[in-house]
């Protein structure tokens, strides 16, 4: 059974919904039990017991002022499947299989094609920067289930919004010259959508785009029983954590990881885990404005508020 109670923000969602865990694993310790926020499903190895266990949570929301949603609360079997936080759970001749859901799928291909629409007048690096952290962060959610499929079927949905929008932009140029002005031959794939362009220093680079496709599955590794991230006996277990994710964040040996791996994974402004939750800036030590350059050893990661903090002390400096 899933079901979703009428809309709340999380942080209300949380109050309101507290201790309905409990309440259901009291009225039955065989159901199982996940929520986030306001979205939670109920498991039994009976469609009986999901019937029984849908009334008595409707009357304990119904005590506390909320309903559950009869457009998105239904019962159903494994072997149909559901969605949950953008994942289809499914049976598959007996096996549990996790994917990407179908509509969460379309509509970021749609988004996709959007954002390419937009950028009809723009350069080919602005096209490229503007669509890598959305296809990483879609890959970075979606990476540790089965999703090798989804993430080839998002490159060739891609690839095909690129060529129009390539072609577009010259209605008047032959096939060849369009691949050879867009498309580089990059570790064997001629259809790799890149450019190049040139660093402050003058030093050419390419700007290539995110290979979704190639993304590594990596599994998602449970957390242990309760384990909380603000239990002070377990810090290690958490940077841990952290620092195996934030491995797997970046390709290995990029510029990237190896400013993560010289900070030893750790936001060196506040000293907690670069991942913990928090948005990443990359910042300069020495500020080019003064001369500092790109170079690994004058960059580092710092979570969004320590970034902001850090050039707020700067410029109090500049003014004293």
């Amino acid at each position: 059974m899933r079901s979703v109670p009428t809309l709340l923000s999380p942080l209300l969602a949380n109050i309101g919904l507290h201790g309905l865990e409990n309440y259901i694993k009291s009225t039955n310790p065989k159901l199982g039990v996940v929520r986030y926020a306001d979205d939670f499903i109920v498991t039994a190895r009976d469609k009986g017991s999901l019937e029984k266990a849908q009334i008595q949570i409707q009357q304990w929301l119904s005590e506390r002022g909320l309903n559950l949603s009869e457009e998105k609360t239904l019962i159903t079997s494994m072997e149909d499947g559901f969605d949950f936080l953008g994942f289809n759970h499914r049976h598959y001749n007996g096996k549990l299989l996790i994917k990407p859901s179908k509509k969460k799928v379309l509509d970021f291909c749609k988004r996709i094609g959007r954002e390419i629409t937009a950028m009809n007048g723009s350069e080919q690096e602005a096209v490229i920067k503007r669509l890598n952290p959305i296809l990483r962060g879609f890959s970075n959610y979606y990476k540790g289930v089965v999703s090798k499929e989804t993430f080839g079927y998002i490159k060739s949905r891609t690839w095909r919004y690129l060529w129009s929008w390539a072609k577009r932009r010259h209605p008047n140029k032959n096939t060849k010259w369009v691949r050879k002005r867009y498309f580089k031959t990059i570790n064997g794939n001629k259809w790799t959508f890149a450019t190049t362009t040139s660093d402050r220093r003058g030093k050419q680079k390419d700007i290539i785009l995110y290979p979704i496709a190639y993304t590594p599955i990596e599994r998602h590794v449970k957390v242990k029983g309760e384990a909380s991230p603000d239990d002070p006996s377990l810090q290690e277990y958490w940077e841990k954590r952290h620092q195996k994710y934030g491995k797997s964040h970046w390709e290995k040996n990029s510029r990237n990881y190896k400013i993560a791996q010289s900070q030893n994974w750790k936001c060196p402004i506040c000293g907690e885990p670069l991942f913990n939750g928090e948005e990443l800036n990359t910042h300069h030590i020495v500020p080019v404005a003064q001369g500092g350059q790109d170079d690994i050893e004058n960059l580092q990661h710092l979570h969004h508020t320590c970034h902001k903090q850090e050039h707020s002390k700067t410029k109090s400096t500049r003014l004293k």
